[in-house]
């Protein structure tokens, strides 16, 4: 169905690809600058996109131009030098074609001048190592970022230019860099990636201006136009049907960008490819989901390669919102990120965002759900469930992944978990060992711990057998397999929980974690029980690692500390980053509290004899100091079949101003297993306050209908679908 209706797209694309010959005509076309420039005085974020804009040029037109040979890495001289120049010539164009001046088309001629001199001249640029070089910059990527800019610089003045200019620069910049694209960055242009999307983005939108019909073909359908690979084909396999980039939060918010860019160059240029209607209107889920995969201060949630820092106040989520506001509902809630933001996009649906804005209607705010994501093109592998309770300003967030691999960004973390509240991560994940553009920092790209350390299972909250990342840490076998998700339930605020089986990433062990989060009046806030089973026909050993955020405070079994000296935790696999701080032998419970802002945070583990915890802290083997020196601690168990049941505790209250200190222990006391096999699994949990529950789970059947019945030393537990809870 796919191919056919590809092939009614490629069909339209002939007959109307040149019919749109008026400039601008990409993201800012003809009629928005009219709009636009009618509207001045009288939107007022408008204006003040634009006030920023002009400030950023005449900065730029007050100051020596410089168009240096490229020689630096990221954060190196010439290559920020260049990616300031692209947005330059980029913001000048804009304002030509919105005022009228011919100083900002002069500015963007002279340079594009420099850049006709000498960039056929260049070859691959003399730092591009592990990515696929370009020539102005160390990885084509950024140099597809620059075309995507340039070409709308150059779409702004086409009409003002000169013919020997057009040619001049067409023949000397634009032809030979997209061809340098196509032909010799070939897998990059049809790799199913945000690398991928880049560069279909940037080489269709210079076909749309200097009116390259191949060109565009190729963006949309691949290098051969087979369909296997292009834009299309992006957009079928990088999302789910609801929208989950397989990336991860972080990525998608980079990749959106080309995503949305092209797709308003398409729509603006062939309004009968109907992109945005384009598989059940994914690009507008593929923003929703973006924005549920961040916590309520607007960070993404690390998943895979991630950087903690970005937020849904990036850059590039000024496009996707204003357009998905501009071309689907007119959701209101976009409405207040769109006015965080502080500013819009110089285009069509930035203007109808600006203005509605100024409306007298009330802004609701976006509204963070409890939600189940799957991944992969069809939805069938895995995904992620996310949890949530409580305020805004004070919201519990779990997120637990079961998805796939994630591509060349991702990490070997399945079942992983991540745990925020009060506004701030609580249980970390890593996420990414790089300084981004940091030049002394391996020159701003990935750094040799991401591989070491930041992808393998022991730097995640999941287990580990016998001291082996999943899959080996073989990127091609993990790509093979996914988790699966068994259930996720969110219907009752007061009591959710999420699912999930991976039988693959160790040779003949199967995992099966189940997350549930649990509210009860007795509680200070809720709790998440988390139940980790494990089957094998031989005894393995088997660590779960916590790495939480904060400062130690209590744990209700000795241990012996190493102050004077420390070792590793092992050589290799990740094990060699860990410091060993201390080890202890737990009781039949253990618990280790620790203290994160104004409130305390424990876990309550259903230990026994011959369990270890080890104290551990990030950073062994790093002699350039590249990791944060985080704490943690992990949970050995040495069996063939067996459970880590543990129980995540928000309480007590810490108030340095008052020096009030209440509820530092935690309120549970014990968590005991009483039945565990294929079928189900019963466990008994008592604290302080008469707390006394019973948590029952089916592990075969996750049917909502379905009936169980246990019994257990004349005690009949009963319940009904996959997961309950019994409160005494």
């Amino acid at each position: 169905m796919k191919a056919y209706i590809k092939l009614l797209l490629l069909i339209a694309l002939n007959s109307s690809l040149m019919a749109q010959k008026t400039h601008p005509n990409l993201v800012l076309t003809y009629n928005d600058a009219v709009q636009i420039t009618n509207s001045l005085g009288s939107v007022p974020l408008m204006d003040k996109s634009i006030d920023e804009a002009v400030k950023f040029v005449e900065n730029a037109l007050n100051n020596p131009m410089d168009v240096p040979l490229p020689k630096d890495a990221g954060g190196g001289y010439t290559h920020e030098r260049h990616k300031q120049n692209y947005n330059e010539m980029y913001t000048a164009g804009i304002l030509y074609k919105l005022t009228g001046e011919e100083k900002y088309a002069l500015f963007i001629k002279t340079m594009l001048d420099k850049y006709a001199l000498f960039y056929p001249t260049l070859s691959t640029h003399p730092e591009g190592k592990r990515q696929t070089p370009g020539k102005l910059f160390w990885q084509s990527l950024n140099e597809t970022v620059w075309l995507l800019h340039t070409i709308q610089a150059y779409d702004c003045i086409y009409n003002w230019l000169g013919d020997e200019d057009k040619a001049k620069y067409e023949t000397r910049i634009f032809v030979p860099m997209a061809d340098f694209f196509i032909n010799e960055c070939t897998h990059e242009f049809d790799l199913i990636h945000n690398h991928g999307t880049w560069i279909v983005a940037a080489v269709g939108m210079t076909g749309y201006v200097i009116g390259r019909e191949d060109y565009v073909k190729k963006a949309l359908y691949g290098s051969k136009m087979t369909g296997e690979s292009g834009f299309l084909a992006q957009l079928d396999k990088l999302f789910s049907p609801d929208g989950y980039y397989t990336e991860g939060g972080y990525y998608v918010r980079y990749a959106l960008w080309p995503f949305f860019i092209f797709a308003e160059v398409i729509h603006n240029n062939q309004k009968d490819l109907k992109i945005y209607e384009y598989r059940n209107q994914i690009l507008k889920k593929a923003l929703y989901s973006a924005l549920q995969v961040t916590y309520t201060n607007g960070e993404f949630i690390p998943i895979n390669d991630a950087l903690k820092e970005k937020t849904w106040l990036s850059e590039e989520l000024v496009y996707a919102t204003n357009f998905v506001y501009a071309h689907y509902e007119h959701d209101r809630q976009l409405l207040s990120i769109i006015k965080l933001h502080d500013k819009v996009s110089l285009s069509g649906p930035g203007l109808m965002a600006a203005k509605d804005l100024m409306k007298d209607e009330p802004i609701p705010n976006f509204k963070w759900q409890s939600v189940q994501f799957t991944d992969g093109p069809e939805g069938d592998m895995g995904g992620v469930g996310i949890l949530r309770y409580g305020s805004v300003e004070d919201q519990e967030t779990l997120l637990m992944k079961y998805g796939s691999h994630g591509l060349s960004h991702g990490h070997f973390d399945k079942l992983t978990f991540t745990f925020y509240d009060q506004g701030r991560e609580i249980v970390q994940d890593y996420g990414a060992a790089r300084f981004l553009n940091v030049v002394q920092k391996f020159g701003g790209r990935y750094l040799d711990e991401n591989d070491s350390y930041a992808k393998q299972t022991v730097a995640h909250n999941t287990l580990v057998v016998d001291e082996q990342s999943q899959f080996e840490g073989n990127r091609r076998r993990s790509e093979e397999h996914h988790a699966d998700s068994y259930c996720f339930n969110a219907e009752d605020i007061n009591f959710q929980y999420v699912s999930a089986k991976e039988n693959n990433s160790y040779k003949g062990v199967s995992q099966h974690r189940t997350m549930v989060l649990v509210n009860d009046e007795k509680l200070y806030r809720p709790a998440i029980i988390d139940v980790f089973r494990i089957t094998s026909e031989t005894e393995h050993q088997y660590d779960l690692p916590f790495y939480y955020l904060g400062h130690f405070i209590y744990s209700n079994f000795e241990y012996e500390p190493f102050t004077s000296a420390r070792s590793l935790m092992g050589k290799n696999n990740g094990y060699e980053h860990l410091w060993k701080e201390a080890v202890g032998i737990p009781g039949k419970c253990s618990e280790l509290t620790w203290l994160n802002g104004e409130r305390f945070y424990s876990i309550i583990s259903n230990t026994e004899a011959g369990d270890q915890v080890y104290f551990t802290r990030i950073g062994g083997s790093d002699p350039s100091f590249n990791l944060r020196n985080d704490p943690g601690f992990i949970i050995r168990k040495k069996a063939a079949n067996t459970i880590f049941v543990s129980i995540l505790e928000p309480h007590g209250v810490f108030d340095p101003t008052l020096e009030f200190t209440k509820d530092s222990y935690s309120t549970f006391k014990e968590v005991k297993v009483i039945h565990n096999n294929d079928n189900y699994t019963i466990i008994s949990i008592e604290g302080s306050k008469n707390i006394n529950w019973i948590l029952m789970i089916s592990n075969q059947d996750s049917d909502k209908s379905s009936s169980h019945k246990v019994k257990i030393a004349g005690t009949d537990y009963t319940w009904s679908g996959p997961i309950s809870i019994i409160k005494q």
